[in-house]
């Protein structure tokens, strides 16, 4: 079951329905299979540093940060049906619609699960 957060860069309201991936399902199939991108469809992954975007029909960003919410690394433009080489010193993972916001290596984001 995925649930409802807001996120936040450098203190900023960035995205105010992201979904936090928790269920076996929403972590499977994360975006494939969408058909019309939504510059605001933001997926929170724990524990992902390895991703695919098999069955993602659109170009996606991915961003990786650590266990004290701080980008990491940033992945752009990852085209459809390709293998990411794994991040293994991150705890989350963004999958974010191609070129929606602008992150950097060592932004601090705030997840809000209120």
């Amino acid at each position: 079951m995925a649930k409802n957060v807001k996120l936040f860069l450098n203190n900023d309201l960035i995205c105010s329905e992201c979904k936090f991936a928790l269920g076996f399902f929403d972590r499977l199939f994360g975006l494939m299979f969408l058909k019309k991108p939504n510059c605001q469809k933001v997926l929170i992954f724990k524990n992902a540093p390895w991703i695919h975007s098999f069955f993602v029909f659109f170009k996606f960003d991915a961003i990786f940060l650590d266990g004290d919410f701080r980008v990491i690394a940033y992945k752009c433009n990852i085209p459809p049906f390709s293998i990411l080489k794994p991040v293994f010193n991150s705890t989350y993972t963004l999958e974010v619609v191609n070129k929606c916001f602008d992150f950097k290596i060592g932004d601090k984001i705030l997840i809000d699960e209120h």
